[in-house]
């Protein structure tokens, strides 16, 4: 009796121990574990910067009026970012569209105007004869921004705290009037392709502050929105804007 439980003890543990050797087995038959790991975000060099910002119309005719939240401003840009030596400054040149929004504050748009020799130039014209809703100016230019940017820690941009400055000019390629307005209950939209007497080329001062890939920036236009002495009512008015960027890559 006693050899018999003797026999069947050590009959299990033999039957264990290979049980336990097996196991391992199997699991290299299975082959390893498959890990999933996080894609990295792709490196692509440069920046792409989205600008949203309102426009504040700076004009020497009390008569020209813009609503601030209705004149807005929508940039795309490409920077490229060139490292100066092994400081913490870097340029920045790039490309892009600026598209600029202005709401008029009264029921007028712009029309062309011809003075008694000729001379042709941008007036307003009066809308109260209609139901109004908006009535706003288009202007969309080929930008090209340049910028002296500083980072806290170039070795961390997506992080680091920043502030630049910078300069850019661009070029009109096209502009346009567009009117909501609301005739017999049935609401209308009209839109006048034309020059304006709008400044072909424009440059100005920028600035911006922020971290990581949200900033804060500033534009200040330093030629005046239309040709000189063709405005309205021969206005000088130039823009500014305020608004906030995000980078994106």
């Amino acid at each position: 009796m006693m050899k018999n439980l003797i026999a069947t003890l050590i009959l299990s543990t033999v039957s264990l121990s290979v049980m336990a050797e097996g196991v391992p087995q199997l699991k290299a038959e299975r082959g390893p574990m498959k890990i999933r790991k996080r894609q990295a975000r792709p490196d692509v060099p440069g920046h792409l910067l989205i600008e949203f910002g309102l426009n504040l119309l700076l004009n020497d005719d009390p008569a020209i009026e813009t609503e601030i939240l209705g004149s807005r401003t929508l940039n795309f840009y490409y920077l490229y970012d060139f490292r100066i030596g092994n400081s913490k400054f870097y340029f920045l040149p790039g490309v892009g569209v600026g598209l600029d929004r202005y709401k008029f504050e009264e029921d007028v748009t712009l029309t062309r105007a011809i003075d008694s020799v000729g001379v042709k130039s941008v007036a307003f014209s009066n809308l109260d004869s209609v139901d109004v809703k908006k009535s706003m100016l288009v202007t969309n230019y080929l930008d090209i921004p340049l910028e002296l940017r500083f980072y806290g820690n170039p070795e961390d941009q997506r992080r680091s705290f920043k502030v630049g400055v910078g300069f850019k000019v661009g070029m009109l390629m096209s502009s346009h009037t567009k009117i909501k307005k609301e005739d017999d209950g049935n609401r209308v939209k009209e839109k006048v392709k034309d020059s304006f007497e709008l400044t072909r080329f424009r440059y100005g001062v920028t600035g911006r502050i922020g971290i990581g890939g949200f900033n804060v920036f500033y534009y200040q236009n330093l030629t005046p929105l239309f040709e000189k002495g063709k405005g309205p009512n021969m206005t000088e008015a130039s823009n500014i804007t305020i608004g906030l960027s995000f980078t994106g890559f």
